[in-house]
């Protein structure tokens, strides 16, 4: 395509993108933090790590580096701010949007393209999975959907073979979704093993071979500076020890193999048929695209996308747990509904362009549960206020105790000077070395500030009281729940 010919669907992917985040995402400039706990940890780590902090060895996290990264590099533009972090978010969302738009096309003209687009902007954002803004599900979309672009183009494509060119590429986009975020990468999983039947199946098995090792260089180009860094830094074991062990173990699992797979399938069903938006979009349009062979020139086309929807699933769920995020890499496949929808439609629709955009922002403002966030003031925040008090102090230096990171080292600029900087969402039973190690920093009195929650237990409130004092609480909502936030300050 021209330069020409791709500016001008790329700038209203951008515009969609820009309209829809600034309401949904609390990165945006509009809510005065993201109080989300896993956007802080990335945000703590991250301008930590572009500052000369390795993550793994100096500080304790379970995400990939590139989120990291991503975050780090948006700390540069506000160091206590998450406006840095929108602007990335805002330009990969919008990668994500253009190759939704290529992929529309590959069916329809422009003009139902850019009518279905903030439709189903308005959908993504408004799910439960869409969280609080800035989720690593959210930065592996581009990723996910320039493959998907080039799997359709194939399915769609009289050509036996795709090029070296393309898979090569495949392979560093997976790549680079393996650091960020590993579980993440069952579409790519599928997404080779379909090519692979398909080459096989015609004929093709020798270069269908050639490829997988293509894309196998592919996920190495991809890593390669992360040994590289890791390397330097003599942190390759840190690295492998956090990253991939600690993450494969930390977690409950089932006994058996069999309990596994039940489970895993129990929850994709959950995720996907107990959704509606979920269940519209996939479901249906999966069920309906059956109907549409003449779309494809490979035979089996619906059924290679339907393992790819799968193989994420999977991917996701096979650890036995589930959080409220985790099923957003599943939303980009509800463009498929989106793709039958327009079969549909009649091309008179698709003059009410701007009014859908308009109506479409105003029910993101509806159905979005972050803009709730929008009315609250600093004064709201129990991080706004500890860090008047922090600030005033010669000596900052601050832990979170007991629970994920809650926005407070974002709000003070302050990056940690302890390992374990916060708690994560791993059990005593399997992990004990975290607590017990912030226990040791409150009986050394090693931080000047300790903040925790109401909630803590009255084992580990005796042991904070018995060496700091506490000067300052602050209640506050955080998602559904009333919580309180206490400020001690070492005796």
């Amino acid at each position: 395509m021209k330069i020409k010919g791709w500016i001008k669907p790329y700038l209203y992917c951008f515009l969609i993108a820009f309209l829809f985040l600034m309401v949904c995402s609390k990165n945006s400039s509009l809510y005065y933090m993201n109080d989300w706990v896993d956007a802080n940890a990335f945000f703590t780590v991250g301008k930590g790590m572009v500052r000369g902090i390795v993550p793994y060895q100096s500080l304790f996290e379970q995400k990939g580096p590139l989120l990291y990264l991503i975050y780090g590099i948006g700390s540069f533009i506000h160091y206590q701010s998450f406006l840095g972090v929108f602007i990335l978010e805002v330009f990969s969302f919008s990668i994500f949007l253009y190759f939704t738009y290529k992929i529309i096309i590959l069916f329809y003209n422009e003009k139902s393209a850019y009518f279905i687009i903030p439709v189903f902007t308005l959908l993504l954002v408004t799910l439960k999975s869409f969280s609080h803004g800035g989720s690593a599900e959210e930065f592996t979309l581009p990723f996910f959907m320039v493959s998907l672009y080039f799997l359709i183009s194939y399915l769609k494509s009289e050509e036996l073979l795709l090029s070296n060119k393309i898979i090569f590429l495949i392979g560093i986009l997976a790549g680079c979704v393996l650091w960020i975020k590993y579980t993440l990468l069952g579409f790519w999983f599928g997404w080779m093993a379909c090519v692979f039947v398909i080459e096989c199946y015609n004929g093709q098995s020798r270069q269908a071979i050639v490829h997988c090792f293509v894309y196998l260089f592919g996920m190495l180009i991809a890593t390669i500076p992360w040994l590289i860094y890791f390397g330097i830094h003599n942190a390759l074991g840190n690295l492998w020890n956090v990253y991939f062990v600690v993450n494969m173990n930390a977690y409950p699992n089932s006994n058996s193999l069999l309990a596994k797979i039940m489970k895993t399938f129990r929850l994709l069903y959950k995720n996907l048929f107990m959704n509606f938006k979920a269940c519209l979009g996939i479901v249906i349009g999966f069920l309906f695209l059956w109907t549409k062979k003449t779309w494809w020139a490979k035979k089996g086309a619906c059924f290679c996308l339907v393992i790819c929807l799968l193989t994420t699933g999977i991917f996701i769920y096979i650890g036995g747990t589930n959080y409220h995020y985790y099923p957003f890499i599943l939303s980009p496949f509800m463009l498929i509904g989106f793709l039958v929808l327009l079969s549909y439609l009649p091309q008179s629709i698709y003059r009410l362009q701007i009014p859908v955009i308009v109506i479409s922002i105003i029910f993101a403002y509806s159905l979005s549960v972050n803009t709730k966030m929008l009315v609250y003031q600093k004064e709201d925040y129990a991080q706004y206020r500890f860090s008047k008090i922090i600030e005033k102090s010669m000596d900052s230096t601050l832990l979170n105790y007991g629970f994920l990171d809650g926005g407070f080292y974002t709000i003070t600029g302050n990056i940690p000077k302890f390992y374990y900087f916060m708690k994560n969402n791993i059990s005593y039973q399997k992990y004990p070395e975290m607590m017990d190690t912030q226990k040791q920093y409150i009986l050394e009195k090693q931080p000047h500030y300790v903040i925790t929650k109401g909630t803590l237990s009255l084992e580990h409130r005796t042991l904070i009281e018995e060496n700091y004092r506490l000067i300052d609480q602050h209640t506050q909502k955080y998602q559904t729940k009333q919580v309180t936030y206490l400020l001690y300050e070492r005796k």
